[in-house]
């Protein structure tokens, strides 16, 4: 929980999205485009979501050019609109008297809930 929370702290304060995550997130997106029209129905899923948000039927043809023009500016603004860490529940599954020494440790609110 610590590393893990020094890695959210780290993403969400000044490092963020990273030159390689920035290109291998995009490159993914775009490698999988195809994927996503391989079924009748996928294709429809498709049709009806471009009414619903009134895309042009060619929606699908324009994502590779709107992934590759993202910054990693973007990426991190997206992300950081959307999760705040500060809202994290932790959920911790053990032996309470082994446990909950380590997480005292943490200075975090703890509630502990019985199995029975």
């Amino acid at each position: 929980m610590v590393a893990l929370n020094d890695q959210f702290n780290g993403f969400f304060g000044s490092k963020g999205v990273n030159a390689e995550e920035l290109e291998r997130t995009i490159a993914n997106r775009i490698n999988g485009l195809p994927g996503e029209h391989e079924t009748s129905l996928a294709v429809i899923g498709r049709m009806i979501s471009n009414d619903i948000f009134d895309r042009p039927d060619d929606y699908p043809e324009t994502l590779a050019a709107k992934y590759r023009a993202f910054t990693a500016a973007d990426l991190n603004k997206a992300i950081r609109s959307a999760v705040d860490p500060k809202g994290f529940v932790w959920v911790v599954v053990g032996d309470a008297a082994k446990i909950r020494p380590q997480l005292d440790k943490l200075g975090m609110p703890i509630e502990v809930v019985s199995a029975k």
